[in-house]
């Protein structure tokens, strides 16, 4: 659904405090996981990072700032780490034709 491309508005008047954004995914947490979880974590950062460009475009095209435009860095980061770990398993695959297979699926993404 079209919803899934913006986040849901919070009111700054329900004396809530701004809600805090976790930090990027480091190559070592990454390396422990599996190659499904690791898959299935590129798409919730893909998707994480359609919102949030989604997002920035409709402010700035409301001539509005984007709030916390470092999340979207740290998606992209993550996205890079992901594409790392990954590269790093191909490389130590000792079949040849498996790795390069690895390495056109990882480029594809």
């Amino acid at each position: 659904p079209l919803e899934e491309f913006f986040e849901v508005e919070r009111s700054t008047q329900d004396d809530q405090p701004a809600p805090h954004y976790g930090r990027g995914w480091k190559a070592s947490e990454l390396r422990l996981k599996s190659w499904d979880d690791l898959h299935k974590l590129w798409y919730v950062l893909l998707k994480e990072k359609n919102m949030l460009m989604s997002q920035r475009q409709m402010l700035a095209s409301e001539s509005m700032r984007f709030p916390n435009p470092e999340r979207i860095s740290k998606v992209k980061r993550s996205m890079c780490r992901i594409k790392h770990v990954l590269t790093e398993r191909a490389i130590a695959d000792p079949d040849p034709r498996r790795t390069a297979e690895m390495k056109r699926m990882i480029n594809a993404m």
